[in-house]
């Protein structure tokens, strides 16, 4: 797992690519990114989700390259106009049969 930490600009559209290292195919993956206000939260400000059966694209993550791992995770202007300023945590974790993986954890800074 790696910590990454990333800015983004409220009332903006914006798109995160997110690229597993090692390289892990994710065509069957349901992946969620959940943004809380603080680690540990168990309800989400915000979540963006895929599964492999599902309109991904509607979701708010796309898979770009499913045999490489790689996957955008677009936040819309409604997204995060409900949102203050300041530092939220980000958790993007990979759920099969019940059981959660975190892949990533980190710090999403909402700038104005």
């Amino acid at each position: 797992m790696i910590l990454s930490d990333f800015s983004f600009v409220k009332y903006d559209d914006g798109i995160l690519s997110v690229s597993m290292i090692p390289q892990v195919p994710i065509g069957a993956w349901d992946i969620r990114f959940q943004v809380t206000k603080h680690f540990g939260g168990q309800s989400g400000t915000l979540i963006q989700r895929t599964v492999a059966s599902g309109f991904s694209a509607s979701s708010g993550i796309t898979i770009v390259n499913s045999g490489a791992g790689i996957f955008n995770v677009t936040l819309r202007e409604a997204d995060t106009s409900g949102l203050s300023f300041g530092n939220y945590a980000v958790k993007i974790s990979r759920f099969n049969s019940g059981l959660r993986t975190v892949l990533d954890e980190g710090f999403l800074t909402l700038t104005p």
